[in-house]
């Protein structure tokens, strides 16, 4: 690969190059790097690259003309890359894109900004590291060539490194260990140290997924995810639209699993003001009294019950933490023609420009058919080992729907 930085500090870049991987890509012919100084193209005799913005504001700006003379001098067919604080967040998923690429050119923004124009001329793409700010793009170039050199076939020597790493199947690292099997009181897990392939290699996918349940829980469904417990409008076991009674447990169960599965908020969904009430009490005994001390992985998982009035207005909220109205997924044991499969289901989760997500889950005996109707999806009901009984506890039926949807099983 062929990667040409322009910058301000050429010397920034010394010694990052000449060590470890990247010196021994650039030995091998794995990577070919050159840096420019981007003020050996200014046009005045001081060679000046910023000038004040136009409008006014504090700092200054890079200049259009150097920067434009230098990137069209160098060009032979580079993929031009700008790092900029405004531009898209670097994922794995991007580095793994660029790494198959011969030629890319990168740009390190400083000072309040790049002149727009120079975007706009010579600009195929703007990448951030992330929601924060440098002082410019030079340490951005230095961590996005090393992390897409070492992707490059022959670079790492052993492929599995990089097959294994975290992001790669979009979780995060399993937990590493080595030498000693026990340190401080802390032993190696029993599994890593038996031998069996099948079991470490399960041992892993499961230790990655709730590494990145409990840290990046946005990289196992990048879109925000809400839930309901519909008490109101559900049917009765005649078809009659019914409201049916808040149950503590429902409450306590669904919102463990929620918590588990890496949902933004539990809503409880009830019109009665008496019930209401009951439930506020029951939530603020574990938000704020004794029970936040008494049990604190539960009144972490109930922190994630809001409670509501109708179904409109839990949308509503949502709404206004998200920025747009959630699509929604109603559930049922009872559904039949047309539902979403599962598989397809968490293809549409892991979607960048999917809308926040609302699923519904009835008591009594399910959401009513006004819901269901007026639903985006209707989610594939859970199927027993037979036919003829299908009657889950609605906190049952949450827990497996939302294993199904975010756990690490297969998809079914």
């Amino acid at each position: 690969m062929i990667v040409d930085i322009l910058t301000l500090f050429p010397e920034m870049f010394t010694s990052p190059f000449e060590e470890s991987i990247l010196k021994r890509a650039r030995e091998k012919g794995y990577l070919s790097l050159d840096v420019h100084n981007i003020r050996d193209y200014a046009q005045d005799r001081h060679q000046v690259t910023d000038d004040y913005p136009y409008g006014g504001g504090a700092g200054m700006v890079m200049k259009a003309e150097p920067l434009v003379s230098a990137i069209e001098s160098l060009n032979k067919g580079h993929h031009r890359i700008l790092l900029t604080p405004r531009g898209k967040p670097l994922t794995q998923e991007t580095v793994r894109r660029l790494s198959g690429l011969k030629k890319l050119m990168l740009v390190c923004g400083r000072y309040e900004g790049v002149d727009e124009r120079v975007t706009e001329l010579a600009i195929d793409e703007e990448i951030s590291l992330g929601d924060f700010v440098l002082s410019g793009g030079e340490l951005a170039a230095m961590a996005l060539v090393d992390a897409v050199v070492r992707l490059i076939p022959g670079v790492l020597g052993n492929e599995d490194s990089a097959a294994e790493e975290s992001f790669s199947e979009g979780l995060l690292e399993y937990p590493q260990y080595t030498r000693p099997a026990e340190f401080r009181g802390r032993a190696v897990p029993e599994v890593l140290l038996s031998g069996d392939h099948a079991r470490i290699a399960a041992w892993r996918k499961e230790e990655a997924l709730k590494k990145t349940l409990r840290v990046r829980p946005d990289l196992v469904c990048r879109r925000p995810v809400y839930c309901g417990l519909v008490h109101f409008p559900v049917k009765d076991k005649t078809g009659e639209v019914v409201s049916t009674s808040v149950t503590p447990i429902d409450i306590h169960d669904i919102a463990r699993t929620c918590r588990t599965y890496g949902i933004r908020k539990y809503f409880v969904i009830s019109p009665h003001p008496a019930q209401n009430e009951a439930i506020r009490k029951m939530l603020d005994f574990w938000e704020e009294g004794a029970g936040k001390k008494y049990n604190a992985n539960r009144a972490e998982a109930l922190s994630l019950a809001r409670l509501a009035e109708s179904i409109d207005e839990a949308a509503e909220r949502v709404t206004r933490e998200e920025g747009e109205s959630p699509e929604i997924w109603a559930t049922s044991a009872r559904f039949e023609g047309e539902t979403l499969g599962y598989a397809e289901a968490r293809s549409m989760l892991q979607s960048e420009k999917g809308k926040p997500l609302m699923i519904l889950f009835g008591t009594g005996w399910g959401l009513s058919d006004d819901v269901t109707n007026r639903a985006d999806f209707r989610l594939a009901p859970v199927k027993g080992a037979g036919e003829g009984f299908n009657h889950l506890s609605v906190r049952s039926a949450a827990a497996v729907m939302l294993d199904r949807l975010f756990g690490n099983g297969r998809s079914l």
